[in-house]
Order: C-alpha cells, then structure tokens, then sequence
C-alpha cells in the first residue's frame, strides 16, 4: 500500500497540474471571442496602425556639421605581404 501511495500521489499532483494550466490556457469559443478576435486581426492589419518611426531619419549634413572621416583600420592590416616574423 505504501508504495502506491508513492507512485499515485505524484501522478495526481501531475495531472492536476495540468488540469489547472489547460484550463488557464485554453482558448475562448463563444462567438463573442471570435468577433473580437477579428476585430483585433482587422485593427493590426489596418493601414492606420503602421508602426512609429522610432529614430529621426538624418538629414543632409549642415554647415557647422564636422566632415565624416573614413574608419581607421589598425596597423599591420593594411595591403601588402605579411611581417616577415613567422606569425
């Protein structure tokens, strides 16, 4: 008996678990939920709802502006043979 309890009481923790997380997770199917859930879909897909433009879009470089420097590569990388030192 007492080894059935070890395996029952685990299996009804389990499944109750489950139960419980199907039940949170579940969809909704009154026809209410799916007209609103359309309606999310529509609101979504709606031209009025494009997305923010989050950075300014840079203009061209005004006067006081510094000039753009190309990057700097570092030393050893640049064209021609490698060192001769055996690396």
């Amino acid at each position: 008996m007492n080894i059935l309890l070890f395996v029952l009481v685990p299996i009804l923790a389990v499944s109750a678990y489950a139960l419980w997380v199907w039940a949170r997770n579940r969809e909704p199917s009154s026809v209410e939920s799916g007209v609103d859930a359309f309606r999310r879909e529509m609101t979504a897909l709606s031209p009025d709802a494009a997305p923010v433009q989050r950075r300014p879009e840079r203009g061209p470089d005004g006067p006081g502006s510094a000039p753009r420097q190309a990057p700097r590569r570092p030393s050893g990388d640049g064209p021609g043979p490698p060192p001769a030192g055996g690396r």
